[in-house]
Protein backbone atom coordinates (compact mmCIF):
# COMPACT_ATOMS: atom_id res chain seq x y z
CA UNK A 1 0.00 0.00 0.00
CA UNK A 2 1.23 3.33 -1.18
CA UNK A 3 1.91 5.86 1.91
CA UNK A 4 0.51 9.21 1.30
CA UNK A 5 3.08 11.54 0.28
CA UNK A 6 3.35 14.54 2.60
CA UNK A 7 2.97 18.02 1.78
CA UNK A 8 6.22 20.09 0.91
CA UNK A 9 6.19 22.99 3.60
CA UNK A 10 6.80 26.38 1.98
CA UNK A 11 8.80 29.38 3.54
CA UNK A 12 7.43 32.35 3.53
CA UNK A 13 8.51 35.73 4.20
CA UNK A 14 5.84 38.51 5.96
CA UNK A 15 7.76 41.94 5.62
CA UNK A 16 5.32 44.23 6.93
CA UNK A 17 5.27 46.90 10.10
CA UNK A 18 3.62 44.79 12.53
CA UNK A 19 2.96 47.64 15.24
CA UNK A 20 -0.49 48.41 13.87
CA UNK A 21 -3.66 46.60 14.01
CA UNK A 22 -4.02 46.61 9.92
CA UNK A 23 -0.26 44.97 9.83
CA UNK A 24 -1.65 42.11 12.84
CA UNK A 25 -5.03 41.64 11.03
CA UNK A 26 -3.33 41.39 7.70
CA UNK A 27 -1.08 38.47 9.02
CA UNK A 28 -3.84 36.97 10.93
CA UNK A 29 -5.21 36.47 7.26
CA UNK A 30 -1.77 35.26 5.54
CA UNK A 31 -1.94 32.34 8.95
CA UNK A 32 -5.91 31.48 8.06
CA UNK A 33 -4.80 30.51 4.74
CA UNK A 34 -1.55 28.86 5.48
CA UNK A 35 -3.15 26.89 8.03
CA UNK A 36 -5.94 25.84 5.83
CA UNK A 37 -3.47 25.74 1.97
CA UNK A 38 -0.11 24.50 3.81
CA UNK A 39 1.86 24.29 5.93
CA UNK A 40 4.04 27.40 5.35
CA UNK A 41 6.78 27.94 8.01
CA UNK A 42 6.75 31.55 8.25
CA UNK A 43 9.00 34.24 9.06
CA UNK A 44 7.75 37.50 10.16
CA UNK A 45 10.25 40.44 9.77
CA UNK A 46 8.79 43.77 10.76
CA UNK A 47 9.67 46.29 8.33
CA UNK A 48 11.79 49.21 9.68
CA UNK A 49 11.88 52.77 8.89
CA UNK A 50 14.34 53.12 6.58
CA UNK A 51 12.05 51.54 3.76
CA UNK A 52 14.92 49.03 3.53
CA UNK A 53 14.91 45.20 3.18
CA UNK A 54 15.95 42.92 6.37
CA UNK A 55 15.81 39.32 6.07
CA UNK A 56 18.14 36.99 8.27
CA UNK A 57 21.31 36.42 6.57
CA UNK A 58 21.28 33.15 4.40
CA UNK A 59 17.55 32.79 4.44
CA UNK A 60 16.49 30.45 1.98
CA UNK A 61 12.45 30.69 1.23
CA UNK A 62 10.16 30.08 -1.31
CA UNK A 63 7.71 33.81 -1.44
CA UNK A 64 7.56 36.88 0.22
CA UNK A 65 4.88 38.83 0.88
CA UNK A 66 5.49 42.48 1.43
CA UNK A 67 4.69 45.68 1.75
CA UNK A 68 6.81 47.61 -1.13
CA UNK A 69 7.64 50.90 0.11
CA UNK A 70 10.52 52.17 -2.06
CA UNK A 71 12.67 51.37 -4.72
CA UNK A 72 15.21 49.85 -2.73
CA UNK A 73 13.32 47.31 -1.57
CA UNK A 74 11.99 46.71 -5.11
CA UNK A 75 15.42 46.21 -6.70
CA UNK A 76 16.44 44.00 -3.64
CA UNK A 77 13.80 41.59 -4.26
CA UNK A 78 14.06 41.57 -7.82
CA UNK A 79 17.51 40.43 -7.06
CA UNK A 80 15.98 37.42 -4.80
CA UNK A 81 14.18 35.80 -8.01
CA UNK A 82 11.44 34.69 -5.67
CA UNK A 83 7.66 35.14 -6.08
CA UNK A 84 6.60 38.27 -4.63
CA UNK A 85 3.32 39.90 -3.33
CA UNK A 86 3.21 43.66 -2.48
CA UNK A 87 0.63 44.37 -0.19
CA UNK A 88 1.38 48.28 -0.44
CA UNK A 89 -0.98 50.80 -2.05
CA UNK A 90 2.60 53.24 -2.93
CA UNK A 91 3.04 53.30 -6.41
CA UNK A 92 6.79 52.70 -6.73
CA UNK A 93 9.37 52.36 -9.83
CA UNK A 94 10.12 48.64 -10.63
CA UNK A 95 7.93 47.23 -8.10
CA UNK A 96 6.18 45.68 -10.67
CA UNK A 97 4.82 42.32 -8.26
CA UNK A 98 1.63 41.13 -7.99
CA UNK A 99 -0.17 43.53 -5.60
CA UNK A 100 -3.22 42.96 -3.38
CA UNK A 101 -4.41 46.59 -2.28
CA UNK A 102 -8.01 48.46 -1.20
CA UNK A 103 -9.76 49.80 -3.77
CA UNK A 104 -8.86 53.67 -2.91
CA UNK A 105 -11.73 55.19 -5.30
CA UNK A 106 -14.67 52.43 -2.98
CA UNK A 107 -13.05 54.30 -0.12
CA UNK A 108 -13.35 57.92 -1.06
CA UNK A 109 -16.67 57.07 -2.29
CA UNK A 110 -17.43 55.73 1.46
CA UNK A 111 -15.83 59.13 2.76
CA UNK A 112 -18.07 61.42 0.53
CA UNK A 113 -21.14 59.50 1.71
CA UNK A 114 -20.52 59.78 5.17
CA UNK A 115 -19.75 63.87 5.00
CA UNK A 116 -22.51 64.55 2.43
CA UNK A 117 -24.93 62.44 4.81
CA UNK A 118 -24.60 65.08 7.33
CA UNK A 119 -25.02 68.00 5.56
CA UNK A 120 -21.45 69.15 4.94
CA UNK A 121 -20.33 71.32 2.03
CA UNK A 122 -16.56 71.96 4.40
CA UNK A 123 -14.22 69.63 3.99
CA UNK A 124 -10.43 69.48 4.16
CA UNK A 125 -7.64 66.55 3.81
CA UNK A 126 -4.48 66.56 6.66
CA UNK A 127 -1.15 64.76 4.98
CA UNK A 128 2.19 64.18 4.45
CA UNK A 129 1.23 65.53 0.83
CA UNK A 130 5.01 65.49 0.05
CA UNK A 131 4.96 61.57 -0.11
CA UNK A 132 3.43 60.59 -3.47
CA UNK A 133 1.16 57.84 -2.08
CA UNK A 134 -0.55 60.04 0.23
CA UNK A 135 -0.85 63.28 -1.92
CA UNK A 136 -2.36 60.19 -4.72
CA UNK A 137 -4.83 59.07 -2.23
CA UNK A 138 -6.31 62.99 -1.40
CA UNK A 139 -6.37 63.74 -4.94
CA UNK A 140 -9.07 60.72 -5.49
CA UNK A 141 -10.75 61.86 -2.59
CA UNK A 142 -10.61 65.39 -3.87
CA UNK A 143 -12.20 64.33 -7.32
CA UNK A 144 -14.84 62.20 -5.77
CA UNK A 145 -15.89 65.28 -3.63
CA UNK A 146 -15.72 67.70 -6.67
CA UNK A 147 -18.14 65.04 -8.36
CA UNK A 148 -20.60 65.55 -5.36
CA UNK A 149 -20.04 69.75 -5.41
CA UNK A 150 -17.99 69.78 -2.10
CA UNK A 151 -14.70 71.77 -1.92
CA UNK A 152 -11.95 70.30 -0.08
CA UNK A 153 -8.84 72.36 1.49
CA UNK A 154 -5.31 70.39 1.24
CA UNK A 155 -3.05 70.59 4.39
CA UNK A 156 0.43 69.31 4.34
CA UNK A 157 1.67 68.31 7.34
CA UNK A 158 5.75 68.75 5.18
CA UNK A 159 4.97 72.44 4.93
CA UNK A 160 5.57 73.15 7.95
CA UNK A 161 2.53 75.87 8.60
CA UNK A 162 0.77 76.22 11.80
CA UNK A 163 -1.77 73.41 11.89
CA UNK A 164 -3.85 75.06 14.71
CA UNK A 165 -3.88 78.62 12.75
CA UNK A 166 -4.85 76.23 9.94
CA UNK A 167 -7.82 74.72 11.95
CA UNK A 168 -9.07 77.71 12.93
CA UNK A 169 -9.67 79.36 9.90
CA UNK A 170 -11.47 76.55 8.55
CA UNK A 171 -15.21 77.36 7.47
CA UNK A 172 -17.06 75.86 10.48
CA UNK A 173 -18.44 73.27 10.76
CA UNK A 174 -16.24 70.98 8.23
CA UNK A 175 -15.15 67.67 7.95
CA UNK A 176 -11.29 66.64 8.62
CA UNK A 177 -10.24 63.94 6.84
CA UNK A 178 -7.15 62.61 8.37
CA UNK A 179 -4.07 60.17 6.61
CA UNK A 180 -4.76 57.85 9.43
CA UNK A 181 -5.83 57.83 13.14
CA UNK A 182 -2.98 59.30 14.79
CA UNK A 183 -2.76 62.40 13.24
CA UNK A 184 -6.64 62.66 13.65
CA UNK A 185 -5.70 62.35 17.39
CA UNK A 186 -3.33 65.31 17.28
CA UNK A 187 -5.97 67.27 15.29
CA UNK A 188 -8.47 66.15 18.42
CA UNK A 189 -6.27 67.42 20.63
CA UNK A 190 -5.27 71.14 19.14
CA UNK A 191 -8.62 71.27 18.41
CA UNK A 192 -8.91 71.15 22.67
CA UNK A 193 -6.71 73.39 23.03
CA UNK A 194 -7.98 75.95 20.64
CA UNK A 195 -11.48 75.87 21.95
CA UNK A 196 -12.83 74.33 18.71
CA UNK A 197 -15.31 71.98 19.62
CA UNK A 198 -15.39 68.04 17.94
CA UNK A 199 -17.33 67.20 16.34
CA UNK A 200 -19.84 70.19 15.91
CA UNK A 201 -17.12 72.67 14.72
CA UNK A 202 -14.96 69.90 13.30
CA UNK A 203 -15.75 66.15 12.62
CA UNK A 204 -12.71 64.17 12.52
CA UNK A 205 -12.69 60.68 10.07
CA UNK A 206 -9.62 59.11 9.86
CA UNK A 207 -8.17 57.03 6.48
CA UNK A 208 -7.81 53.95 9.04
CA UNK A 209 -9.86 52.96 12.07
CA UNK A 210 -7.09 51.71 14.47
CA UNK A 211 -8.90 49.56 17.50
CA UNK A 212 -6.27 51.03 19.85
CA UNK A 213 -5.41 54.78 18.26
CA UNK A 214 -8.54 55.40 17.37
CA UNK A 215 -10.45 54.78 20.50
CA UNK A 216 -7.40 56.60 22.39
CA UNK A 217 -9.46 60.27 22.09
CA UNK A 218 -11.65 61.73 23.22
CA UNK A 219 -14.05 61.97 21.54
CA UNK A 220 -12.84 58.56 19.57
CA UNK A 221 -12.36 58.72 16.30
CA UNK A 222 -13.98 57.51 13.06
CA UNK A 223 -12.36 55.69 10.13
CA UNK A 224 -12.45 53.99 7.29
CA UNK A 225 -12.68 49.73 8.04
CA UNK A 226 -10.85 47.85 5.78
CA UNK A 227 -11.12 44.39 4.80
CA UNK A 228 -7.48 44.08 5.92
CA UNK A 229 -7.81 39.89 7.09
CA UNK A 230 -9.42 39.17 3.28
CA UNK A 231 -5.97 41.43 1.97
CA UNK A 232 -4.08 39.02 3.63
CA UNK A 233 -6.01 35.91 2.45
CA UNK A 234 -5.81 36.91 -0.69
CA UNK A 235 -2.10 37.89 -0.90
CA UNK A 236 -1.65 34.63 0.28
CA UNK A 237 -3.48 32.91 -2.20
CA UNK A 238 -1.71 34.62 -5.32
CA UNK A 239 1.43 34.04 -3.58
CA UNK A 240 0.63 30.20 -3.23
CA UNK A 241 -0.40 30.26 -7.38
CA UNK A 242 3.33 31.98 -7.60
CA UNK A 243 4.93 29.48 -5.79
CA UNK A 244 3.53 26.91 -7.04
CA UNK A 245 4.41 28.14 -10.90
CA UNK A 246 0.94 29.43 -12.26
CA UNK A 247 0.90 32.63 -14.10
CA UNK A 248 -1.70 35.14 -12.29
CA UNK A 249 -4.43 35.92 -14.68
CA UNK A 250 -3.72 39.85 -13.08
CA UNK A 251 -1.78 42.16 -11.97
CA UNK A 252 -3.77 43.96 -9.60
CA UNK A 253 -6.81 42.90 -7.20
CA UNK A 254 -8.43 46.07 -5.40
CA UNK A 255 -10.83 44.77 -2.55
CA UNK A 256 -13.89 46.73 -1.13
CA UNK A 257 -13.33 48.44 2.38
CA UNK A 258 -16.31 46.92 4.66
CA UNK A 259 -17.27 50.61 6.10
CA UNK A 260 -16.79 53.15 7.78
CA UNK A 261 -16.88 53.05 11.74
CA UNK A 262 -19.32 55.47 13.07
CA UNK A 263 -17.43 57.34 16.54
CA UNK A 264 -18.38 60.48 18.62
CA UNK A 265 -15.82 62.23 16.21
CA UNK A 266 -18.45 62.70 13.21
CA UNK A 267 -21.65 62.42 15.17
CA UNK A 268 -22.83 65.53 14.23
CA UNK A 269 -25.19 67.01 11.58
CA UNK A 270 -23.73 69.94 9.51
CA UNK A 271 -26.48 71.74 8.85
CA UNK A 272 -28.21 75.34 10.04
CA UNK A 273 -31.67 74.30 9.72
CA UNK A 274 -32.76 72.38 12.95
CA UNK A 275 -35.95 71.15 11.50
CA UNK A 276 -34.12 68.93 8.55
CA UNK A 277 -30.87 68.43 11.41
CA UNK A 278 -33.63 66.65 13.00
CA UNK A 279 -34.81 64.63 10.00
CA UNK A 280 -31.65 63.27 9.18
CA UNK A 281 -30.98 61.99 12.85
CA UNK A 282 -34.59 60.35 12.76
CA UNK A 283 -33.81 59.14 9.42
CA UNK A 284 -30.61 57.32 10.53
CA UNK A 285 -32.56 56.40 13.55
CA UNK A 286 -35.47 54.21 11.84
CA UNK A 287 -33.76 53.75 8.14
CA UNK A 288 -33.56 49.96 8.54
CA UNK A 289 -37.47 50.24 9.63
CA UNK A 290 -40.31 50.37 7.04
CA UNK A 291 -40.81 53.79 7.47
CA UNK A 292 -42.55 56.22 5.32
CA UNK A 293 -42.68 59.73 4.66
CA UNK A 294 -45.59 60.15 6.29
CA UNK A 295 -43.82 58.95 9.35
CA UNK A 296 -41.41 61.07 9.01
CA UNK A 297 -43.65 63.97 8.67
CA UNK A 298 -45.60 62.89 11.84
CA UNK A 299 -41.70 62.95 14.05
CA UNK A 300 -40.88 66.35 12.33
CA UNK A 301 -44.47 68.30 11.51
CA UNK A 302 -44.34 70.28 8.08
CA UNK A 303 -45.60 70.35 5.21
CA UNK A 304 -44.36 67.50 2.79
CA UNK A 305 -43.27 69.56 -0.17
CA UNK A 306 -41.41 72.07 2.33
CA UNK A 307 -39.76 68.72 3.81
CA UNK A 308 -39.01 66.99 0.47
CA UNK A 309 -37.63 71.10 -1.21
CA UNK A 310 -35.70 71.80 1.95
CA UNK A 311 -34.24 67.70 2.69
CA UNK A 312 -32.91 67.70 -0.99
CA UNK A 313 -31.25 71.63 -0.96
CA UNK A 314 -29.24 70.67 2.18
CA UNK A 315 -28.19 67.02 1.67
CA UNK A 316 -28.29 66.57 -2.49
CA UNK A 317 -30.50 63.21 -2.79
CA UNK A 318 -34.13 62.81 -1.91
CA UNK A 319 -35.35 61.51 1.39
CA UNK A 320 -36.04 57.71 -0.42
CA UNK A 321 -32.53 57.81 -2.16
CA UNK A 322 -31.05 59.03 1.75
CA UNK A 323 -33.14 56.06 3.17
CA UNK A 324 -31.75 53.41 0.21
CA UNK A 325 -28.23 54.76 0.91
CA UNK A 326 -28.13 54.11 4.67
CA UNK A 327 -29.89 50.44 4.14
CA UNK A 328 -27.00 49.89 1.36
CA UNK A 329 -24.16 50.50 3.75
CA UNK A 330 -25.82 48.54 6.55
CA UNK A 331 -25.88 45.38 3.54
CA UNK A 332 -22.26 46.02 2.53
CA UNK A 333 -21.23 45.43 6.29
CA UNK A 334 -23.50 42.44 7.15
CA UNK A 335 -22.65 40.80 3.56
CA UNK A 336 -18.58 41.41 4.38
CA UNK A 337 -19.16 40.45 8.36
CA UNK A 338 -21.90 37.55 8.39
CA UNK A 339 -22.74 34.30 7.13
CA UNK A 340 -26.29 35.40 6.53
CA UNK A 341 -28.32 34.45 3.69
CA UNK A 342 -28.89 37.26 0.96
CA UNK A 343 -32.52 37.27 1.38
CA UNK A 344 -32.36 37.56 5.29
CA UNK A 345 -29.98 40.44 5.25
CA UNK A 346 -32.46 42.01 2.84
CA UNK A 347 -34.93 41.92 5.07
CA UNK A 348 -32.72 42.94 8.18
CA UNK A 349 -31.91 46.45 6.20
CA UNK A 350 -35.52 47.23 5.12
CA UNK A 351 -35.76 46.22 1.90
CA UNK A 352 -38.77 44.79 1.21
CA UNK A 353 -37.28 41.95 -1.18
CA UNK A 354 -34.00 39.54 -2.72
CA UNK A 355 -34.93 40.89 -5.95
CA UNK A 356 -35.59 44.64 -4.81
CA UNK A 357 -31.88 44.82 -2.86
CA UNK A 358 -30.02 43.05 -5.25
CA UNK A 359 -31.35 45.68 -8.12
CA UNK A 360 -30.02 48.64 -5.74
CA UNK A 361 -27.26 46.75 -4.57
CA UNK A 362 -25.58 46.73 -8.18
CA UNK A 363 -27.01 50.15 -8.86
CA UNK A 364 -24.59 51.68 -6.23
CA UNK A 365 -21.72 49.52 -5.98
CA UNK A 366 -21.61 47.86 -9.91
CA UNK A 367 -22.08 44.34 -8.47
CA UNK A 368 -24.69 42.20 -6.70
CA UNK A 369 -24.69 41.45 -3.47
CA UNK A 370 -23.39 37.80 -3.89
CA UNK A 371 -20.41 39.38 -6.35
CA UNK A 372 -19.71 41.74 -3.55
CA UNK A 373 -19.39 38.95 -0.33
CA UNK A 374 -17.35 37.36 -2.75
CA UNK A 375 -15.15 39.51 -3.62
CA UNK A 376 -14.58 40.01 0.15
CA UNK A 377 -13.75 36.26 0.90
CA UNK A 378 -11.34 33.94 -0.75
CA UNK A 379 -12.99 31.51 -2.55
CA UNK A 380 -12.40 28.06 -1.16
CA UNK A 381 -9.51 26.08 -3.16
CA UNK A 382 -10.35 22.23 -4.14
Amino acid sequence: MKMKRAKEIKRVAILVDSTTSWSRLLIEGILEYSKAQGPWHIHLEPQPRDHLLHLPEGWKGDGIICRVSSREIAEHLHALNLPVVNISAMQIEGADFPRVITSPESEARLIRETFKSRGFRNLAYLGDLSQAYVNRHCSIVEAEMNNAGIRIDRFSTADGRDMTEWLKNLPKPVGVICWGPSLGHQVIDLCQLAGIIVPHDVAVLGTDYDELLSEASYPPQAGVRFNVEQIGMTSASVLDSLMQGEIPKQKEWRLEPKGIVEKLSIDTVAVDDPRMASVMRYLREHALEPITVDEILKANPMARRSLERRFRRLYGCSIVEQIRQLRINHARRLLAETDESVTVIAEACGFSSYNYLNRVFKQATGLTPSQYRSEQRLHSRG
